[in-house]
């Protein structure tokens, strides 16, 4: 049987949304390709990143989004981001190069999540069951509490992001 925390749920959405923090589909600029993919984020259509990647990253991309994987048969993913707010501060989006089909901007935002605690407990709670532990309330609040105080601190991004052009559109397409 695994060991449920609720660290790891919320430490891997964060870092889900922290890679999704590149890309992006519009046709003239590379930094409002990535502006526009950034948005996908804070209005938590997860299910859309895939559209900012390239045809030779899209099924990877596909993949690191899948949530109902990433947590297991029988969780709702979406149950957790209904409990999540993501918001942006002080975002920046630079072309760095431009050359003929190949882009680089440098993004710098710092990425807050706020977590409505009452309601994450409840799904974690339902999600631990799911997995036949039960998490008794004195042990689940301070964990909660704790993952939340470290979301809402927020985590700075300073990324620099490849793309290229496919299609006459900017999409992400990491060389790595």
């Amino acid at each position: 049987m695994k060991r449920f925390s609720v660290f790891i749920v919320v430490a891997m959405l964060a870092g889900l949304v922290l890679a999704a923090c590149g890309g992006g589909a519009t046709a003239s600029d590379p930094a409002a390709t990535v502006k526009d993919m950034m948005q996908a984020v804070i209005d938590k259509k997860l299910d859309k990143i895939a559209d900012y990647a390239c045809a030779a990253k899209k099924d990877e991309v596909k993949q690191q989004f899948d949530l109902a994987s990433a947590l297991g048969g029988g969780l709702d993913p979406q149950k957790i981001l209904d409990v999540m707010t993501f918001s942006v501060e002080n975002a920046e989006y630079n072309k760095l190069s431009e050359n003929g089909d190949k882009a680089t901007v440098q993004m710098k935002a710092k990425l807050i999540i706020k977590i409505d605690k009452e309601k994450f407990k409840s799904v974690i709670a339902d999600m631990a069951k799911a997995q036949g532990q039960d998490l008794p309330a004195d042990q689940l609040g301070p964990m909660v509490d704790q993952a939340a105080a470290q979301l809402e601190q927020g985590q700075n991004i300073d990324n620099t992001i490849e793309l290229v052009k496919e299609n006459g559109k900017w999409v992400i397409c990491p060389s790595n």
